[in-house]
């Protein structure tokens, strides 16, 4: 991803920090445990990985035995805006979950990666 869009992303990222401030603390309908498949379209990285996110309030963290790090914000309105990082490699999704399944786009600066994401409520 060219460095605009990833300061783009950034951007996001912080703005869906600011709208978890506004909110007052309450459960979402997004909240819960989600399986995420992750495909790679472009670039050199594993074709797929498998995840699973914790969603809680709108915020987003790692589930079970992962070995990412998992953080950012799930609005609402289902509008996804996160960021992973794992060995040092960083990967942002944006996205939308409605109903329990969500899709969205990844990409990464730092593999030169990017590709698309599905999640299904587990939990």
């Amino acid at each position: 991803m060219a460095r605009a869009g990833y300061q783009s992303l950034a951007a996001v990222l912080m703005g869906a920090a600011a709208l978890n401030a506004a909110h007052a603390q309450g459960r979402f309908a997004t909240d819960g445990i989600y399986a995420v498949d992750i495909v790679t379209r472009h670039g050199s990285c594993d074709r797929g990985y498998h995840w699973m996110i914790a969603v809680s309030g709108g915020r987003v963290s790692s589930a079970g035995d992962a070995l990412m790090n998992a953080s950012g914000r799930i609005s609402r309105r289902g509008i996804v805006a996160l960021a992973f990082e794992r060995f040092g490699e960083i990967a942002t999704a944006i996205g939308k979950l409605s109903q329990g399944k969500g899709s969205g786009i990844w990409s990464s600066p730092t593999l030169q990666c990017a590709g698309s994401w599905r999640a299904t409520r587990r939990g």
